[in-house]
């Protein structure tokens, strides 16, 4: 008899675990080409590799790897992620708990006494142990946890796309301290030279070589300088300012002036690139679990029309006496209950229906982000061709400026041009060489973006 029971019991809790309501799980199809055109990936290599391309092989400056090491440290978006994957652990733990038997042990005790004769106060003691477990034929609890444990799956992909995040902001933050620095010294040279030729035609006017025109060209440029000297300064301080939120702390940033022969290293690509790359992305890993989770949300409230049966059982003791409690014998009792739903105003089919549409919402979200991420690539891919091609007619356009200006000084010297050519060809060739290191700070943030789109950025 006791083996039957003990069988009954082993098949009771299997039983539990079998069903499921939540519907089969199928990956949407992607909402985008299979393959990236080659007109989008020119310039890609043919080495291998990039998915496990880590932000430490990428990244060849020194002092940038030095800012991401201290940043993912420091920085608050990154540990309040953390914090979220913790709270989504312990949110599935406490869900996950409601799966399996629940023992309480009790105990009290109790005075009681007459309001009039014997006014002896009497004593009783009590302790028992109660156990509750829900059969969960029909995979609610299941569907319950099931759900909590893909969002905790989801915390944990939203935690690596902060990562990626950071890691990227703050690159970007670092050549963007570097080139506001680089213009502010292209400005301090140009002013410099600026403030010679003042002098060399105030020379030449008191010789009658000049005039008071020249002399006052020379100084309008110079105080236009001056001028923008003041605005990249200002962009410099920001830029330090915004560098040191990423980092999370207010220590002695790089210096500024330090240059690097090379900065990052190009993301390697095939030349055939496939759009089924962009699904290790953790923003798209965490739509994907989003969508497992309200499947398992419309199993839950499928189960919600089938009855529940619910199991408890207690076993008590009560004595007058501390010592004699556990001997003076005990009373057991075993309830099964049976809860069948017949009528609550629709509310279990409007559950169902609203977790139908969270599920339709999840899958439009996963599409979305699959769609998004496909054009974060693609133009990437685009606009490396296209920077490449700038910076080459730009480094072509400032060698002509170069040549421009020594014959402009040459022919002034000479009596051949007026100073306002001279200043003509210096203010293209101060706006050329800005422009230019515009240009591969572009081309910079580029590669950092196209490494970030293909999920890039996590491993060490």
């Amino acid at each position: 008899m006791r083996t039957l029971k003990l069988l009954t019991l082993s098949v009771t809790f299997i039983l539990t675990g079998c069903m499921s309501l939540a519907p089969d799980y199928q990956r949407p199809q992607s909402p985008v080409p299979q393959q990236f055109s080659r007109s989008q990936n020119t310039l890609v290599s043919t080495q291998t590799g990039y998915q496990d391309t880590g932000w430490r092989a990428f990244f060849v400056d020194p002092q940038v790897k030095q800012l991401i090491a201290q940043a993912l440290v420091n920085n608050r978006d990154l540990r309040m992620a953390a914090l979220k994957v913790q709270e989504a652990q312990a949110k599935y733990g406490v869900t996950d708990a409601d799966r399996y038997p629940q023992l309480n042990a009790q105990a009290s005790k109790t005075y009681s006494g007459k309001l009039e004769g014997d006014t002896a106060t009497q004593r009783e003691y009590q302790a028992g142990l109660d156990l509750k477990f829900d059969l969960d034929f029909f995979g609610r609890l299941k569907n319950l946890s099931e759900a909590d444990r893909q969002n905790y799956f989801a915390s944990e992909e939203a935690r690596r796309a902060v990562h990626i995040l950071v890691i990227a902001n703050v690159s970007q933050g670092y050549f963007n301290q570097r080139l506001a620095y680089a213009q502010l010294q292209i400005a301090q040279e140009t002013l410099t030279n600026y403030q010679r030729s003042y002098a060399l035609i105030e020379k030449q006017l008191v010789t009658g070589s000049s005039n008071v025109l020249a002399l006052e060209q020379a100084r309008g440029v110079i105080e236009s300088t001056r001028s923008d000297i003041a605005k990249r300064q200002g962009e410099l301080a920001r830029a330090n300012n915004a560098l040191q939120l990423l980092l999370g702390t207010y220590h002695d940033l790089p210096n500024e002036g330090a240059r690097s022969d090379v900065d990052i290293n190009s993301v390697a690509l095939p030349p055939s690139l496939s759009s089924h790359i962009l699904l290790q992305r953790p923003d798209i890993m965490e739509a994907e679990h989003g969508l497992l989770a309200a499947n398992a949300s419309i199993g839950a409230a499928r189960a919600a029309f089938f009855p529940s049966i619910t199991l408890t059982s207690s076993l008590s003791a009560s004595s007058t006496d501390l010592s004699d409690l556990f001997s003076a014998g005990g009373m057991w009792n075993f309830m099964p209950k049976i809860e069948l739903p017949i009528f609550n105003a629709g509310r279990n089919q409007s559950s169902l229906v609203l977790a139908e549409i969270r599920q339709q919402q999840s899958v439009v979200n996963y599409e979305q982000k699959i769609q998004t991420a496909f054009k974060e690539v693609a133009d990437a891919l685009v606009l490396r061709q296209s920077l490449a091609d700038q910076i080459t007619a730009q480094q072509r356009y400032l060698a002509s400026l170069q040549i421009t200006l020594q014959r402009a000084r040459v022919f002034y010297q000479n009596g051949a041009a007026s100073y306002l050519e001279v200043l003509d060809a210096e203010r293209a060739l101060f706006s050329t060489r800005q422009a230019l290191l515009d240009l591969n700070y572009s081309r910079q943030v580029n590669e950092i973006t196209l490494f970030a789109a293909l999920g890039g950025g996590w491993i060490e």
